[in-house]
């Protein structure tokens, strides 16, 4: 027998296409119902992932089974693609066909940065609007009470302390940016000891931000490597503290920075800077020249690692390309055209550090400031990453008050519902698990109980029809038994008891006949 290594390696080969069932297969039991979560996932990523995870752990049980099979087929009037598996279960091999609920591309460009950070704030807001008093939902038929832990306030608080905090550094850098870079010279109100105050505010964030993001890629690498559960529950520990500490930073520099412009352009600091009242101007003078030394030199690195894997990668493909006969002098030539520009550009980049450096023999004036230039690239990511990401949830999870976004969360529920109830069409199907990560577990949930409603109404249309019903008339659709067929609906990450609490109306100004 192959070690099972081999036989991953193996199974991580392009799928089969439609590639027909082994003489004598088992009868197909499972089906497996994916949504995925917010973000950008491309089609069929999440599957695919889940695929090859479950491939994975089937031959490290020293499972001999199939390829996963890609394969297109027709559920009445609809076309799915699936991934098939064939995998063990005890002694009997089970046959496991996985499908994807897709809507990402239904979300793309809808929303913006101030969409996002107005839903944030009145999520938080609506949150602590919901503390006062007991928790209550519409559930079977009535309102269920539940007590609200106190700590619940203290989250929301927090939350909105650290969105608001981001908002007032964010606005800080456009407005300082915009001031040193764009109008140039020396702005009336943007004084010396004001632009050095918030530098060393702005220090302090992004290294307490990069300690908690090394600590973050350090976590990473402990499940990869599969280190000892001790450790890695250890490092979990000391991450969450880096967590707490970055936390109070972004916090309290997002609290001060407002009181640092009012004083600076009010004039009443004393003509001092902050940061020398609230520690020794050598201490606060050191840490900043030790970030910037530090910053500079850590962000070179990062590039030079980043630039290194690249050349490695094109002078292996270079080397590998190069054996074709027919087509080598082509490659020598793009590669020798493209040699020629990077040449140039870094020609260019040595002759203006040359100029810089005439001028300012010891380079200070290279990485003076280096947390500027830092905090813009990090604010653009950070606002790529709330659009797509937070704005997902924006959209979807918003119906406690009017918003923008009405028909569309409309047409991601249908879309879904429409898949879902396409895999439990297919009659060969016993069982069928769903499962939803993140935003799209709510999602799932939304599918699935719009197909369990419609499945009681089928049963209780049949029930109500009369029995002098004409032969000619068309016959009641047949329900699809989606509770007894679904064992699983399994989540990852979800927000469904967040937005249960949050975006409720929770039985304030409204009542039971809405609510149900």
């Amino acid at each position: 027998m192959k070690d099972p290594t081999e036989l991953l390696e193996a199974s991580r080969a392009t799928y089969a296409v439609g590639v027909p069932s082994q003489p004598g297969a088992p009868r197909t039991r499972y089906a497996l119902f994916f949504t995925h979560g917010m973000g950008q996932p491309i089609p069929f990523q999440t599957i695919d992932q889940v695929a090859n995870s479950l491939r994975e752990l089937d031959l490290r049980l020293g499972h001999r089974n199939p390829k996963p099979v890609g394969r297109t087929i027709k559920s009445g009037e609809d076309w799915l693609n699936r991934i098939e598996l064939r995998l063990k279960s005890g002694d009997k091999a089970v046959d496991v066909h996985l499908y994807e609920g897709y809507w990402a591309p239904m979300t793309e460009g809808r929303t913006t940065a101030r969409n996002v950070i107005g839903f944030l704030a009145g999520a938080g807001l609506n949150g602590l609007r919901h503390t006062k008093g007991k928790f209550r939902r519409w559930l079977f038929g009535k309102f269920p009470e539940l007590p609200i832990p106190v700590r619940t306030v203290f989250y929301l608080l927090t939350a909105l302390a650290a969105v608001g905090s981001l908002v007032v550094m964010n606005s800080a850098l456009a407005i300082v940016v915009a001031a040193r870079v764009l109008l140039g010279g020396q702005v009336p109100w943007l004084s010396e000891n004001l632009f050095a105050d918030l530098t060393t505010t702005l220090n302090l964030v992004v290294t307490v931000m990069g300690l908690f993001g090394l600590s973050l890629a350090a976590a990473a690498l402990t499940r990869k490597h599969e280190w000892s559960r001790r450790f890695r529950k250890a490092w979990s520990a000391l991450t969450v503290v880096f967590f707490v500490i970055a936390l109070f930073v972004v916090i309290l520099a997002g609290s001060g920075i407002p009181f640092l412009f009012y004083g600076h352009v009010r004039d009443i600091t004393g003509g001092s800077r902050i940061w020398y009242l609230l520690a020794n101007a050598r201490v606060v003078d050191g840490f900043n020249n030790l970030f910037d030394l530090v910053a500079i030199r850590v962000a070179l690195a990062v590039a030079g690692f980043v630039a290194g894997r690249w050349m490695w990668r094109i002078v292996k493909g270079l080397r590998r390309d190069l054996e074709d006969k027919e087509t080598a002098p082509f490659t020598a030539a793009v590669a020798l055209t493209f040699l020629v520009l990077l040449g140039a550009v870094v020609a260019l980049v040595v002759f203006f550090v040359k100029i810089f450096l005439a001028n300012n023999p010891d380079g200070s004036a290279l990485a003076e400031h280096i947390a500027w230039p830092l905090l813009v690239a990090a604010s653009v990511y950070i606002r790529l990453i709330l659009v797509q990401y937070v704005g997902d949830v924006a959209i979807y999870v918003m119906p406690y008050k009017l918003d923008a976004f009405n028909d569309l969360r409309r047409e991601i529920k249908l879309r879904v519902y429409k898949a879902a109830k396409a895999v439990y069409s297919q009659a060969e199907y016993d069982k069928i698990i769903v499962v939803g990560h993140s935003l799209g577990s709510v999602i799932a949930y939304d599918a699935l109980n719009m197909l369990i409603l419609e499945d009681e109404s089928i049963r209780k249309a049949r029930a109500e029809k009369p029995a002098n019903k004409s032969a000619d008339d068309k016959p009641a659709d047949k329900p699809l038994d989606v509770v007894n067929r679904t064992p699983l609906f399994l989540t990852f990450g979800s927000p469904l008891d967040k937005t249960a609490f949050v975006f409720a109306v929770q039985a304030r100004g409204t009542s039971e006949a809405r609510e149900a």
